[in-house]
């Protein structure tokens, strides 16, 4: 093969510094259960409690929502749900915890990008039985990545990568 066949399949700098810009750095993981079935809420808020307990322990930097768990339909999720944000840095991590640990909860995984009802949808992933969501209640596009815990150093807000 000659060089010039060679550089026609290798990515340029500028290539693969694009990759890097539009790479996907931080995800939702929402766990679903039946809001008026107190065993299914009373498994979910366990699970959430041993979430805490682990990010507390140092086993992974994960983010329950803040404001706690939604036990009536909230945004496009319709049932008693909770988000738990996780930065790439500790994706296989998070992933791997809740494939192993979510009983028999649905969970939603998701990228943050700046297209809402696609990360919900087509670029969204399921462990265990899909959740119909009200993709009406988002956006299709917003302006900015949503970037959020800027405070962790992680994800979107991490310091640049050497490449």
């Amino acid at each position: 093969m000659s060089s010039k066949d060679s550089s026609s399949t290798s990515p340029s700098t500028s290539d693969l510094q694009s990759e890097y810009d539009n790479e996907i750095k931080e995800f939702h993981f929402h766990l679903y259960w039946f809001q008026d079935n107190g065993a299914s809420q009373a498994s979910a808020v366990k699970l959430r409690d041993r979430i805490l307990q682990l990010a507390d322990q140092g086993f992974f930097q994960v983010v329950p929502l803040k404001n706690g768990v939604n036990t009536s339909p909230r945004g496009p999720h319709p049932i008693g749900s909770y988000e738990v944000w996780c930065a790439r840095e500790d994706f296989a991590r998070c992933y791997s915890w809740f494939v192993l640990n979510r009983g028999p909860h649905s969970v939603l995984i998701h990228p943050l990008t700046k297209e809402e009802i696609a990360d919900h949808s087509t670029r969204a992933t399921w462990l265990g039985t899909p959740v119909p969501l009200d993709y009406s209640r988002l956006r299709p596009v917003i302006d900015h990545v949503p970037s959020q815990y800027p405070e962790l150093g992680l994800g979107y807000n991490a310091p640049p990568s050497k490449k």
